[in-house]
């Protein structure tokens, strides 16, 4: 068919919709936003951000060629849908549901992730390259996947705001900002060096989302993938009976990427939220998770993203595996501008005490602009004038503090001994000794309980130092029953793999034979290896 627009710009690799349609307004001359979405999408302005994107079978349509191949390649190459589709399962019955929420074949699209949803992320450091190589600094959809907090490729920490001024980069209805124009504080990503660096923990998980979006995985059912965790859960030794033992899966995770990033990546870990927080059932034809969740558990079990496509195609083969657009309403002049957003800051600033620049540009974009640019030293006067005395209620230390701590001390070696049902010495077993619960909310928890909460930091065990603790046990009764000790018994009777055995009994030199002989102390053989409970596993690769 016949296009009706003149040109829209060749997508730049891994650009978001956003990103070209920002291009294509400063590229065309357009002097409004409001005239670039009318070209684009024949409508008004309206929020272009999410999984899917409103009005976009609408550009797909005025794009040259067929309507459907475009819609395909705007989804498959500026949004971030690719990372989603092999989690949203695999819609059933017949395929008379199209629409901008029925394509594709998967069950449900979600509207929008709470921990991405008005942000626009980027990395200063691939703005300066893009420029460069390209020839053109845009926005890339992989810095806007749930729970990447840093560049796959740089390890820089992204940033979602002026780091000088606080202004935000995204605005609703708004088109982004042009990245090789300066912020109106003077800031800008071109002459910028990195905030700081993310942890390598960090970029890893960037780079799994980015490897997973650029693979554009085929929509898979909430069976296979569950099968798919279940099986890798078992291959890993996370077994409970002979079903996969989620809690253990659970255990290792926290042990594998911390409280910290957890609760950064996961709002619900954040809040407390623990319970069911691995979901291998199927709700309605999905596992009712967020990405950032599945990337965690994805990760975690199959190490790449290579591994993991691999197991979900050899999954998919076996026998039992088988809008409306919101009008922004009109802007009233008032007769004393100054007056009004005067009004408007101090009445923020008079509601939260420890408000700043960040929050009253997130609370009133236009009044904090204006402001900034025309009153902006009566604003600094007040955002540094000496703060009111306020009656508040602070949440000090609980004064079971030291008593809980002491707890956790005098109990602790109890958990570690060796005995028949090894449990891992994690949060939850550390809490057991108390005879009451923390908060859960992470940042409440140190500040009501900081010796308790310093204490089970110091305290857990570490997955490699809670499978030799395993391990021990296995021997040693092995040969109090008069039982040989080798590959087969220990895989027949011990919750640990034996491929982990072999690396164990060669790396501490353990001399069987003469064990065997003159029996073993499970806790002096345990003492005798010399690691401690943190010990993050011997220097050898192994493969579940």
């Amino acid at each position: 068919m016949m296009s009706d627009l003149l040109f829209f710009p060749v997508s730049m690799p891994d650009e978001m919709l956003h990103s070209r349609v920002t291009r294509y307004h400063y590229l065309s001359g357009n002097r409004t936003a409001a005239e670039t979405y009318r070209d684009l999408f024949a409508t008004k302005p309206f929020c272009i951000g999410g999984i899917v994107p409103k009005q976009i079978e609408r550009l797909a349509h005025r794009l040259p060629g067929q309507s459907e191949s475009n819609l395909a390649e705007l989804i498959s190459s500026n949004t971030t849908f690719p990372a989603y589709r092999p989690f949203l399962g695999v819609k059933q019955g017949p395929e008379n549901n199209e629409g901008p929420l029925g394509y594709d074949g998967v069950v449900r699209v979600p509207r929008r992730e709470e921990s991405t949803h008005g942000k626009a992320k980027l990395c200063p450091t691939c703005v300066q390259e893009d420029l460069i190589e390209r020839g053109s600094a845009y926005w890339h959809r992989s810095h806007q996947i749930p729970g990447v907090a840093v560049c796959w490729r740089h390890g820089d920490a992204l940033i979602h705001a002026c780091p000088e001024c606080s202004r935000p980069f995204y605005r609703k209805l708004k088109l982004l900002p042009n990245l090789t124009e300066p912020c109106a504080c003077g800031w800008s990503p071109l002459n910028s060096a990195a905030i700081h660096k993310g942890s390598k923990m960090e970029q890893k998980v960037a780079l799994f989302a980015h490897d997973i979006l650029q693979r554009n995985i085929p929509p898979i059912g909430s069976t296979v993938l569950s099968s798919c965790y279940v099986r890798q859960c078992k291959k890993r030794g996370f077994i409970f009976g002979k079903n996969a033992g989620i809690a253990k899966l659970f255990d290792s995770i926290q042990s594998a990427y911390g409280d910290e990033l957890l609760a950064q990546i996961d709002p619900a870990y954040n809040n407390g939220k623990h319970e069911q927080w691995i979901r291998l059932k199927s709700d309605k034809g999905q596992l009712n998770m967020p990405l950032a969740r599945h990337l965690i558990i994805a990760l975690h079990l199959f190490s790449s993203a290579d591994n993991f496509e691999e197991a979900l195609k050899n999954e998919s083969i076996l026998p039992s595996a088988s809008v409306s657009t919101r009008v922004p309403k009109g802007e009233q002049s008032l007769p004393n501008q100054k007056t009004r957003y005067r009004q408007k800051i101090e009445l923020l600033l008079a509601l939260r005490t420890d408000a700043d620049v960040e929050y009253l540009w997130k609370k009133a974009y236009k009044p904090t602009q204006w402001i900034l640019e025309n009153d902006n030293a009566w604003l600094m006067a007040k955002l540094h004038a000496p703060k009111k005395p306020t009656v508040t209620v602070e949440k000090s230390v609980d004064s079971r503090d030291g008593a809980y701590a002491a707890l956790i001390e005098a109990g602790v070696d109890e958990l570690y001994k060796v005995t028949k049902d090894p449990k891992r010495v994690n949060i939850r077993n550390l809490q057991s000794l108390l005879p009451g619960s923390l908060p859960h909310e992470l940042d409440l928890r140190k500040q009501r309980f900081p010796l308790t909460y310093q204490q089970i930091k110091i305290y857990q065990e570490s997955v490699w130092h809670f499978r030799l603790r395993t391990l021990v046990w296995t021997v040693s009764e092995l040969i109090r029953m008069k039982l040989p000790v080798n590959y087969s018994t220990v895989r027949l009777t011990s919750a640990v793999s034996s491929k982990v055995f072999l690396v164990f009994s060669s790396f501490f030199e353990w001399d069987l034979e003469s064990l065997a002989r003159t029996g073993v102390d499970a806790e002096a053989l345990l003492r005798s290896t010399g690691v401690s409970r943190d010990w993050e596993g011997p220097p050898v690769s192994i493969s579940f």
